[in-house]
């Protein structure tokens, strides 16, 4: 079995964590991320410190929002386009009407306008030729959204925050954001979020693989629920070990993550697991295990043993 295929394959989707429908502020996100590239990584953050709650029941709709608060709605696109990511960002607006004040929020904001952006500049590209008011309003939206994210990007760029730090470090390369970022790390301010422990593996990822390993697994046992995991850590931690030449963990690895995603092709593993004569069946049990601990919310890769695999 050639490793470099299975090696090729996975880092494809390297920590790609591939946003099913992701929370913020109770409000849904389609998006996606990848572990290698540090923009979607920040992609990964929004979804993983959304919040949800019976309150969504009660939340009103975007149109009731609009017509109560016209001014949240106002500079953006008026026509169909963009309606996801114009509705992610009302429900922000109209969520923090008072004001974005916390590291987390300014970045939630920073992230949405983002999205808006990447949207409303294609539409903006498409011409129409019997209605050209609505290329108007699509330009509105680019406008608004170039502006929003100028002011508020300069508005951050020192904020003594790891949220924002890691922005700033992540779309400028900038090393003092860096630092302050990896200060929060070391004095254990990152350690109650998994999503900023899967950013700070992102930066392990290039100079340490044990590192990032512990990194990640600290992330996975901080989940109570394996609803709210991003999925695609099993692909990236499957990638690890075959970087390593530790193909137990990798077929251990591969297998949960097939448990999770179907996309993985897990018969290649298994042929890489009989090929290099890896006792499949006890690395199975031990998946099962793995799977088990996440559903409960119980993981704990030294309780596991997963280092002895």
């Amino acid at each position: 079995m050639d490793e470099s295929i299975l090696i090729s394959s996975t880092r494809m989707t390297k920590l790609s964590i591939n946003y099913r429908k992701l929370v913020v502020d109770g409000q849904k996100l389609s998006m996606f991320c990848k572990f290698s590239t540090f923009r979607h990584i920040a992609l990964g953050l929004l979804a993983l410190i959304g919040t949800s709650g019976c309150g969504e029941l009660f939340k009103p709709s975007i149109a009731s929002i609009c017509e109560e608060h016209p001014a949240m709605c106002s500079d953006l696109n008026p026509d169909a386009w963009c309606r996801a990511e114009k509705a992610d960002l009302i429900r922000h607006r109209f969520t923090h009407q008072n004001g974005i004040t916390t590291g987390r929020q300014k970045y939630e904001r920073l992230l949405l306008l983002e999205h808006y952006q990447a949207c409303i500049v294609k539409a903006a590209q498409i011409r129409h030729i019997k209605h050209r008011e609505k290329e108007a309003g699509r330009m509105q939206g680019v406008l608004t959204a170039q502006d929003r994210l100028k002011k508020l990007k300069w508005r951050t760029r020192n904020d003594n925050d790891p949220y924002l730090s890691y922005y700033h470090w992540s779309r400028f390369n900038d090393d003092a954001a860096l630092q302050r970022f990896l200060a929060f790390a070391k004095a254990g301010a990152l350690d109650h979020d998994p999503a900023l422990l899967i950013a700070l593996a992102a930066i392990q990822a290039k100079h340490s693989t044990q590192q990032t390993r512990e990194t990640l697994y600290k992330a996975l046992s901080l989940y109570s629920s394996d609803d709210d995991i991003d999925k695609e850590v099993f692909i990236t931690l499957t990638t690890l070990a075959i970087d390593e030449q530790q193909y137990g963990q990798a077929y251990l690895w591969a297998l949960v993550a097939h448990h999770y995603d179907g996309k993985i092709n897990i018969n290649q593993y298994k042929a890489m697991a009989k090929g290099h004569a890896i006792a499949a069946g006890k690395l199975e049990d031990k998946a099962d295990a793995v799977i088990d601990a996440l559903g409960d919310g119980e993981f704990d890769a030294g309780q596991l043993r997963l280092d002895e695999v």
